[in-house]
């Protein structure tokens, strides 16, 4: 699972059936997060006041998608793990993408900066965009169509105009997940791919005809996107969840049923590759955020480019560290040396997994509290070297 970082100066396979229903059911399964780096048009965020807005902003936005997942019954949850505010020279969509492809002209190292914060999905936010000639408001690089290409890092990522908000982002994000228009839209536009999705029921829904007036009963999810004004009219009856047949709901049409088995359930498509989309990047140890200074100065100096699943032995001794605040974080080690710092309270050290961990040191922290390393040496039997005043050395 993706942790919640900084965004340095600017902000800090398959499921088996039985486990979707139990996703569904929202009563055992865990949210597997995803994270989103955004690179921001540097026209939206001219001052630091100005960024600070926009970054408040992407902030809700994410919030939203979190909301639509959520309201889905889908397991994912979303993070920002970076911004970065970059001249972004196109307005043409495909021109931005191709850049973005191609790591030039306001995105560069974009893949390696994504797997160094552990991006999933890399989202160019604009100030403007114009799709086929006409302002618009998202596109993503394409309709992922396997498991390999909603796994690859190279294959996730968008452009969105920024004023266009959550639901283009949740849309864009949808087709990188596998999810495409649906069965309506396709009838409307036809031979132009819109079914074209990882799976024959990963597609939007909709109720109604494409006479482009609003008419009662009328609706479309998320996935059917933009061609909501064209298919049903004005696009006001557009639902922000994804299709799910299990889901009743008054506004999804007359049946109140927001989605179709067979062909429109994104929600179970969305449960079912969840780690999938999780497991494009893990991110480096020296961008995740610690609460004590010194302690990410050590780890900047001496673990940098390491990712999470990578650190097993953490070597700090003398270092003046006070606190492990966020340790805990790297969980696939298994020798920690905190000798000779400052330390007080090292109970965090506890929520680390008891069947890695094989020593942690912390002799000479002159001023831990003793009977604060009693839950430690009980969850890490003969594997904790307390201070000598605390216990005998094992």
């Amino acid at each position: 699972m993706k942790l919640r970082r900084s965004a340095g100066l600017l902000l800090h396979a398959f499921a088996v059936l039985a486990l979707i229903l139990a996703f569904a059911s929202r009563a055992v399964a865990e949210d597997v997060t995803i994270g989103i780096r955004f690179v921001v048009s540097d026209d939206l965020g001219k001052s630091a006041t100005q960024q600070h807005v926009i970054l408040e902003k992407l902030e809700s936005y994410v919030a939203e998608l979190n909301g639509y997942y959520r309201n889905s019954k889908v397991v994912l949850h979303a993070e920002i793990v970076d911004v970065e505010f970059s001249r972004i020279e196109a307005v043409d969509v495909m021109q931005i993408l191709d850049d973005m492809a191609h790591e030039q002209n306001g995105f560069d190292v974009m893949f390696k900066k994504a797997d160094e914060f552990g991006a999933d999905y890399t989202v160019a936010m604009t100030s403007q965009l114009m799709i086929h000639g006409k302002p618009g408001c998202g596109r993503a690089y394409a309709v992922n169509q396997s498991v390999e290409a909603i796994a690859s890092t190279r294959k996730a990522f968008a452009a969105v105009n920024f004023v266009c908000g959550a639901h283009t982002l949740a849309h864009e994000l949808g087709h990188l997940m596998g999810l495409n228009h649906g069965t309506l839209v396709d009838f409307c536009h036809p031979k132009m791919g819109h079914t074209s999705a990882i799976n024959p029921y990963a597609n939007g829904y909709a109720v109604g005809n494409c006479d482009g007036k609003p008419q009662s009963g009328e609706f479309g999810d998320i996935m059917v996107g933009g061609h909501m004004r064209e298919i049903i009219g004005n696009g006001k009856a557009s639902l922000p969840i994804f299709s799910n047949p299990r889901i009743r709901d008054q506004r999804c049409g007359i049946n109140s049923t927001c989605g179709d088995v067979a062909i429109g359930d994104a929600a179970r498509t969305l449960n079912e590759n969840a780690h999938y989309y999780a497991a494009h990047e893990e991110p480096d140890v020296h961008t995740l955020h610690y609460d004590s200074a010194e302690l990410f100065a050590c780890i900047r100096k001496k673990y940098r480019d390491k990712e999470i699943a990578e650190l097993e032995e953490l070597v700090c001794p003398n270092a003046d560290i006070s606190n492990v605040a966020d340790l805990e974080k790297l969980r696939a080690l298994r020798h920690i040396d905190l000798s000779g710092n400052r330390l007080e309270d090292v109970g965090l050290l506890g929520q680390l997994p008891p069947e890695r961990i094989e020593r942690i040191d912390l002799r000479g922290n002159d001023r831990l509290s003793c009977p604060s390393l009693d839950d430690l040496v009980r969850r890490f039997p003969g594997k904790v070297v307390s201070p000598i005043r605390c216990s005998a050395s094992p």
